[in-house]
């Protein structure tokens, strides 16, 4: 007789692509699309507000980092004011 203990089989958890389901694979897909669409969406604002092609890959690759920085200190701070419409002045008797 040996003192070793018996094993417990281990549950399968693969990322072989041969061995995942549909909806896994479909969910992958769908994540590497949204990625590449923030990132993207970094790069394109940064073209847009520079016109550099170096900063827009370097923004692409640091969107998470990009992103704020571009809300708080790059982006036009002022709305533009829109005419109210239907208002009544009042009038003043005295």
């Amino acid at each position: 007789m040996s003192d070793v203990p018996p094993t417990v089989p281990a549950t399968e958890t693969s990322t072989d692509p041969k061995k995942m389901g549909p909806l896994a694979i479909a969910g992958a897909v769908i994540g590497i699309i949204l990625a590449f669409l923030w990132s993207f969406g970094a790069a394109r604002l940064s073209y847009l507000k520079y016109g550099s092609i170096g900063w827009a890959i370097l923004d692409f690759f640091f969107a998470s980092f990009y992103y704020p920085f571009y809300a708080f200190f790059l982006a036009e701070g002022t709305a533009p004011s829109v005419p109210m419409m239907g208002g009544r002045r009042r009038l003043k008797l005295w």
